[in-house]
């Protein structure tokens, strides 16, 4: 793996768990944040990506924009004091490998933006930690950092 941009740490996928850092399964960036602190023991992860490493979008995609707007504008308000975290799953500077929504308890995740691109698969977790919620409506990445990490 290449070297991580400042605020990016390394969240591996095998389509069923997550590990952090670079582990089995396909590996992306994610924004540091939500894996550093104090971890939301048995969170629920809504993880819109594949293993499959040619499930790849282009970050400037109007797709991928799309689905980032609509979770400023509606999923993250929908979410409201449920919502652990949310990150982008970055592949490298300009690839989109999908979305993970991290939540402290069971909800619908049928209407989330990101399922738009890559399926969305439920999986229980302790590696997230709480990361307020980006304030809209910036849908700009830093860097190359997995939105909605990064700073101007």
């Amino acid at each position: 793996m290449s070297d991580l941009p400042s605020g990016a740490a390394w969240l591996s996928f095998d389509g069923e768990a997550l590990y952090a850092g670079e582990g089995p399964g396909r590996c992306f960036m994610v924004d540091g944040r939500c894996l550093d602190g104090e971890p939301v023991a048995g969170a629920y992860a809504h993880v819109c990506a594949l293993p499959d490493a040619k499930a790849k979008l282009a970050y400037d995609q109007p797709e991928v924009q799309g689905v980032r707007r609509d979770a400023v504008a509606w999923w993250i308000p929908l979410l409201g004091d449920a919502l652990v975290c949310l990150t982008t799953l970055a592949l490298d500077e300009a690839g989109y490998g999908g979305a993970i929504t991290v939540t402290s308890r069971p909800l619908d995740f049928r209407e989330d933006p990101f399922a738009r691109l890559f399926p969305g698969t439920v999986v229980r977790t302790d590696l997230f930690a709480a990361v307020p919620p980006p304030p809209g409506p910036v849908l700009e990445r830093y860097a190359g950092v997995a939105w909605p990490g990064g700073r101007f």
